[in-house]
């Protein structure tokens, strides 16, 4: 299992010609005391639009790490893939996204969720979590709920990640993801908690899990939504993720990942200064990147447009 960085920051080379100003901010981030792991991701419905390969997005980053003298980890993504589309981007990529949403709400097999339901007594009943104030309030009958709307997901999710290493002739040398936030609503904590009980039955070494948030996640705009709910929410999970990992053996590197969809500045801040907690020397540091990318924004706003021939 290759280990998963800490602080990864997703970037879309959509065209395969942004490779070397992104990883400027990510020099420029470093500068300032932050080490962010660049995730260069494109997903298969993108390089099918474009006319690309995952092997471009590959070669236009390790030719910006090179020209930029980067040395430090960087990963690339196979961007919300599933059986049908992974083998394309086997080998160029060393990160993986395995989306499952098709599967979230297919009803698992009865004895399948029976078998879950059994195995995992200590899902039912009061759950204190540390860093959520209410201890969650867990029944059998939501154990069966939650099993039946997402139990068949992990299955495909472990389907995927064993033909990604059979693909790569049985090793995995690469970071798996969960992506589940292309669902109509937000997991609740005890959702959260069951669907990684699930994910560890599956022994699926998860390092990642992107969950689905309130609000619209929109590309290329700022978010839109309750900006204080998605704080709960984004501390709640993470509060799971962290119990999760004690009490089913999961990665210790196991983290949330926020599916943004760029430019999602409001967001940004908000996680910058945590409400009611002393500012550490490290937030400081990245509110001045906050800072930064206000004034990015403000000057892309403020900018004359460019005329129609100048467009390529």
């Amino acid at each position: 299992m290759k280990q998963c960085p800490k602080f990864t920051f997703g970037v879309g080379d959509r065209f395969a010609h942004g490779a070397h100003a992104q990883l400027q901010a990510f020099i420029e981030a470093k500068k300032l005391g932050i080490d962010i792991t660049p995730v260069w991701n494109k997903s298969n419905r993108e390089h099918d639009i474009i006319g690309s390969e995952p092997q471009t997005t590959r070669d236009a980053a390790d030719k910006a790490v090179s020209d930029l003298n980067w040395t430090d980890d960087y990963l690339l993504d196979a961007d919300h893939i599933n059986l049908a589309t992974v083998d394309r981007f086997v080998a160029p990529c060393n990160f993986f996204t395995l989306d499952v949403a098709d599967d979230i709400g297919e009803a698992a097999n009865p004895a399948d969720v029976e078998t879950f339901i059994n195995n995992h007594p200590e899902l039912i009943g009061s759950i204190q979590i540390d860093g959520i104030d209410q201890p969650l309030e867990i029944s059998r009958e939501l154990v069966e709920e939650t099993a039946n709307q997402f139990l068949k997901a992990t299955q495909k999710a472990r389907a995927i990640y064993d033909h990604i290493v059979a693909a790569k002739g049985g090793t995995d040398d690469f970071v798996t993801e969960v992506s589940m936030d292309e669902t109509d609503n937000p997991q609740t904590p005890p959702e959260m908690l069951i669907i990684l009980a699930a994910i560890a039955d599956q022994k699926i070494p998860i390092q990642t899990i992107a969950p689905k948030f309130t609000g619209r996640f929109n590309k290329g705009v700022d978010y839109v939504g309750d900006l204080n709910q998605f704080e709960k929410e984004f501390n709640d999970d993470l509060a799971v993720l962290a119990h999760a990992v004690k009490a089913y053996g999961l990665p210790e590197t196991l983290k949330l990942s926020v599916h943004s969809g760029s430019d999602k500045f409001s967001i940004y801040d908000q996680k910058s200064h945590p409400p009611h907690r002393r500012r550490t020397p490290h937030q400081n540091r990245w509110n001045q990147l906050a800072r930064r990318s206000d004034r990015a924004r403000d000057l892309r706003r403020n900018s004359p447009q460019p005329s129609q021939r100048n467009l390529r």
